[in-house]
């Protein structure tokens, strides 16, 4: 019964106050067998100048109910509207859009408290590296595959890692890389972004690796052998000693060059590589 006063009476009052007394325990029972609450759904935008695209993408997040979209834009001057209103926690981005590009909308996001992850989705692979450089948490090409999305969104998760860590690849997150997924590789006179796969193998040289790639082409990056190790995929790469991972795919021929050693030969390397008996048959058993 409420008072004139818009309050609870008297009466109210002290009901509330004896249900408080007589029944504590039942109380504490019902917190005890109370389902957790949920975590609240992380707020999505959609950035595509592309119907059908923004459409696709829709329905493969719908297997995700974490997420939850709140708003999309054709272009970078509504997605900062819907931005600056709406204050997402994700946004799924292109780039190639009428007028400005996706990189346009970034600097809009600077003043926000906390700024959105940004996931790049194009039919591009050539921004990568600028996308990886603007600390972009993931870079999708087009058409996006349902696996693919997974992992993005499992990465959203995970705490970021130091480029110094580990392998800078697609994100920082610690999971094995596929042949696929690109690896942003960088020394103090080259920066580029290849595929796990077109590693053909790295090399130990203390707390540094060297890189090797097709053509000849070497990079050498402060991060251990055994980092390497951990990322890039186990069904290609077989380490056969304790300085050297190689690409099975990669493997020309091998070559007895005397009784102790091989010689290894690599597609796209210029040098062989000498292996011992033991290193050789163990790659051998790989193949």
């Amino acid at each position: 019964m409420k008072s004139p006063h818009g309050g609870c009476s008297h009466a109210s009052r002290f009901r509330s106050f004896s249900r408080g007394i007589n029944a504590p325990i039942s109380k504490a029972m019902n917190r005890n067998t109370q389902t957790p609450a949920s975590p609240p759904r992380l707020r999505v935008i959609l950035v595509d100048d592309e119907p059908t695209a923004r459409v696709q993408l829709t329905n493969r997040l719908k297997s995700h109910p974490e997420l939850e979209i709140v708003g999309e834009a054709e272009d970078v001057t509504s997605a900062n509207d819907l931005v600056q209103t709406l204050k997402p926690e994700l946004i799924f981005l292109d780039i190639q859009m009428p007028k400005k590009n996706g990189f346009e909308l970034l600097p809009k996001l600077e003043n926000l408290i906390p700024q959105p992850a940004v996931v790049f989705v194009t039919a591009y692979d050539e921004y990568a590296i600028r996308a990886f450089e603007a600390n972009a948490l993931d870079y999708l090409t087009k058409p996006v595959s349902a696996a693919r999305l997974a992992k993005t969104i499992l990465r959203l998760s995970k705490p970021p890692v130091s480029e110094t860590a580990m392998p800078h690849a697609v994100s920082t997150a610690r999971e094995r890389l596929r042949a696929e997924d690109l690896v942003l590789l960088r020394d103090k006179s080259l920066t580029m972004m290849v595929k796990a796969g077109e590693i053909i193998a790295v090399e130990a040289h203390g707390d540094y690796a060297r890189i090797l790639l097709n053509e000849g082409k070497n990079l050498m990056m402060k991060q251990t052998l055994s980092l390497w190790e951990r990322q890039l995929p186990a069904d290609l790469f077989i380490k056969v000693s304790r300085s050297l991972l190689v690409n099975t795919q990669s493997v020309a021929k091998m070559v007895k060059r005397n009784l102790l050693t091989w010689e290894l030969h690599l597609r796209g390397a210029k040098e062989p590589i000498l292996l011992s008996n033991l290193e050789s048959k163990r790659l051998r058993a790989a193949l």
